[in-house]
């Protein structure tokens, strides 16, 4: 088209007649313009053509422009469609036109789109000779282009699917953490939980989400998915995995938490620390055995362990993953405890301590690959450490915690008794459901986590707008949900028949066995319960313990296993290890033993300790109090009384050694009444001593220190060939003769609350 600001010269003008008269023919189409009109159009053509070529042939100068008068261009239109969605009714038509083309764009109200496209191409140029040029020279004819008829090539009708809309996307997130194979009601409290009736809560809660339309949705402006993701500790050492191990090593099946967790149906699953407890090898065994979940772990290197690295070849393990959902891309991205190797045995699995740094790397592959909705599915023990992280990250729209057991809830939501019925009151949530902290570049972030053991199944509900960001939390349609299998709840919930057949009902057969294997009696409750006392102050199952492996040394001195060497022995047990109470007065089973100490750790003596490394091995077993950790100390053989307002040891993790010396351990004395630390400091001239303890309370660190990053100092181990499970059941059954209990624990020898051997001392 010419410019606004000069006339259009006639050419110009001719021309642009000409496409808008071959637009509103085309547009038009044959039935507008007649059948017959084609043979006319044509002739004309023809004559034109050939006055064209008769004019060529004569020396006179001329220009002529050939119109058709009479033609329009397209009117262009603009209505509103009101409720018509047809097809036929146009809504909105524009054309443009060019040199060369002409393009006409046609909206119907059915949402339709019509865009035609005609070529205009010019007729033969007729050639005018210019001027003879007197002398010497040659007259040279002067080429004058002159457009013969336009020739109208129809291009190719184009359909283009309506413009979409921008839609929102509701995403109901549901999720948990530390299931750690309690697969029976009851497990973890009374009349609550159980991966059967998990199930039948989680199946619930997907269709619930499914049948929810909005408006929005209703209106075609939003669309909607569910994501299943578990945030690690999907196993636990005890009875049931013992039954797991057994099913697999006799090649009848994959392990029964495999099984559960492909009946459940995640989408994606964290690593945690509890997935290491017996190795690579069994670790690989279990996600083997599933079939449909990716197992996540951003910040860990199994390329030095064979069987892992060919499940993260295969894909299998990944450190974040793509999960479609209502037509959306969300991605999941899995990190795994720093610390692992210092709490569990992962072999040579190399663990990334910079979090924030993965996850942020992590996050920005995806979203360089068109992902903008990110979760991050976060084991790090507590959800104290979560608000220490989310500060630090950007592109993650959602976190859930795992490994905490913390739970959150709002006002009016239905929580798991503490003991397991609501006349015994219920437990205090850290805080509300979602926690809501700001990422790095200050947009909030909601953070969720459950209570354990498959108590609850969490559930959020967000709404996302086009461009990937929350603009919405549905707190209607999120918190935790409980698993109750209470008669009278009003929310009580059916086992899962697949299941109760396939999981609960063989492990229940499996228990059966073990509890029905009667090891001793007791005349009192031995408590374990976690934290309190196990991981902050003595118990009387913690002093049974530390008896029992003080008790299989010895045994093997004794036998010939592993030499004499003069020394006392001293047992040491990480209150970690104990992972259970045995109810009492009453028969304390084969069962019980397993659901006690169910790790594969050995029994093993560290030899020659020096009396002051024995003080730092002490020390480190207070360090941590007032508050609770695995770490904390039980002990067998020595009296300690230690003063948590003194000075704590801190240490050099990297080797193990003292960065500043404690000063908490105020005496110990042997049992043959040796001094061997007297007001805080060792005393001159005291002897070195064994320690009987497990092949991971001494060795099962990092760089050679102990579990729980005891200072051992890459030590000598000697195992003596049973496990710490094994330990127990051998004590408690052999002869008082022989050292042991004789079936018999006596609440004289194991009072409730200990026998005051490891105590604080009064605080002035």
């Amino acid at each position: 088209m010419p410019r606004p600001t000069s006339p259009p010269t006639r050419r110009a003008v001719a021309t642009a007649t000409l496409i808008a008269a071959v637009a509103a023919s085309t547009v038009a189409g044959p039935a507008a313009a007649g059948a017959s009109d084609a043979p006319v159009r044509a002739k004309a053509s023809a004559s034109r053509t050939a006055k064209a070529k008769k004019k060529t042939r004569t020396t006179k100068t001329s220009r002529t422009v050939t119109t058709r008068a009479g033609l329009k261009r397209p009117k262009t239109i603009s209505r509103k469609c009101g409720r018509s969605k047809s097809n036929a009714k146009i809504r909105r038509r524009t054309s443009s036109v060019s040199s060369t083309t002409l393009r006409v764009t046609t909206r119907y109200c059915g949402g339709r789109t019509v865009i035609q496209t005609t070529r205009l191409v010019p007729g033969p140029t007729k050639t005018v000779p210019g001027p003879a040029v007197p002398g010497p020279t040659t007259t040279v004819p002067v080429p004058v282009p002159v457009p013969g008829p336009t020739v109208t090539v129809p291009g190719p009708t184009v359909e283009v699917p309506a413009t979409p809309k921008e839609k929102s996307f509701r995403l109901t997130l549901l999720h948990n953490n530390d299931g750690e194979s309690k697969y029976a009601t009851s497990d973890a409290p009374a009349n609550y939980g159980g991966v059967d009736r998990f199930a039948t809560v989680l199946n619930r809660l997907r269709t619930a989400a499914a049948d929810h339309v909005t408006a929005a949705e209703k209106a075609g402006a939003e669309s909607k998915g569910t994501l299943t993701v578990s945030s690690g500790d999907n196993f636990l050492a005890g009875l049931n995995l013992r039954a797991s191990f057994a099913r697999f090593d006799a090649g009848q099946g994959p392990w029964y938490d495999s099984t559960a967790l492909d009946l459940l149906g995640y989408d994606a699953a964290t690593i945690g620390n509890h997935e290491f407890d017996f190795g690579p090898a069994r670790l690989a065994q279990f996600i083997g055995g599933t079939t449909r979940t990716t197992f996540l772990s951003a910040n860990t290197d199994v390329s030095q362990e064979p069987t892992l690295q060919a499940l993260r070849a295969s894909g299998k393990i990944a450190s974040s993953t793509v999960v479609q959902k209502g037509g959306e891309r969300l991605g999941v991205i899995g990190v795994t405890p720093p610390e692992t190797p210092s709490i569990s045995s992962p072999g040579k699995v190399a663990f990334n301590a910079a979090v924030a740094d993965v996850v942020n790397a992590e996050a920005k592959k995806l979203t360089d690959a068109g992902v903008n909705k990110i979760v991050l599915s976060s084991h790090l023990q507590s959800v104290a450490n979560e608000r220490a992280l989310i500060p630090l990250l950007e592109n993650v729209d959602i976190v859930i915690a795992g490994g905490g057991d913390d739970l959150l809830a709002n006002s009016g939501d239905l929580l798991v008794p503490t003991t397991g019925d609501p006349a015994g009151g219920f437990p205090t949530p850290v805080g509300n459901y979602p926690l809501r902290l700001a990422d790095k570049t200050g947009r909030v972030v909601p953070v969720v986590t459950t209570a354990g053991e498959y108590n609850y199944v969490g559930r959020l509900t967000v709404t996302f707008d086009q461009a990937g960001h929350i603009d919405q939390v549905d707190g209607s349609r999120s918190g935790p949900v409980r698993v109750s299998g209470r008669t009278g709840d009003p929310d009580v919930a059916a086992p899962d028949a697949a299941l109760k057949a396939q999981v609960v009902d063989p492990l229940a057969a499996y228990s059966k066995v073990a509890d029905e294997t009667v090891l001793a009696q007791s005349e009192v409750a031995l408590n374990g319960g976690n934290p309190d006392p196990i991981r902050q102050k003595e118990s009387n199952l913690g002093d049974l313990v530390a008896d029992a492996f003080r008790f299989s040394v010895l045994d093997a001195v004794k036998d010939g296993v592993i030499a004499d060497n003069g020394l006392q022995t001293v047992g040491l047990v990480n209150g970690g290890g104990i992972r259970a109470s045995i109810p009492g007065p009453g028969p304390v089973s084969q069962g019980d033993t397993f659901r006690v100490l169910p790790f594969n750790n050995v029994i093993s003596r560290v030899p020659s300790v020096p009396a002051s490394q024995l003080k730092e091995l002490l020390e480190w077993g207070v360090e941590a109090l007032p508050s609770a950790k695995g770490g904390f100390s039980h002990v067998s053989g020595i009296t300690v009384a230690y003063d948590v307002s003194k000075q704590k040891q801190t240490l050099n993790l990297a080797d193990g050694t003292i960065a500043t010396p404690g000063q908490r351990i105020r005496t110990a004395t042997l049992a043959n009444g040796t001094k061997i630390v007297e007001n805080g400091a060792v005393v001159a001239g005291a002897p070195a001593v064994n320690v009987a303890t497990t092949d991971f309370t001494a060795r099962g660190g990092t760089n050679g220190n102990g579990g729980d990053d005891y200072p051992f100092r890459k030590p000598t181990v000697q195992p003596v060939g049973i496990a710490y499970q094994q330990s127990l059941e051998e004590f408690l059954t052999a002869p008082v003769a022989d050292g042991g209990l004789n079936k018999t624990v006596t609440a004289a020898r194991y009072p409730v609350g200990g026998d005051l051997r490891f105590q604080p001392v009064p605080v002035p």
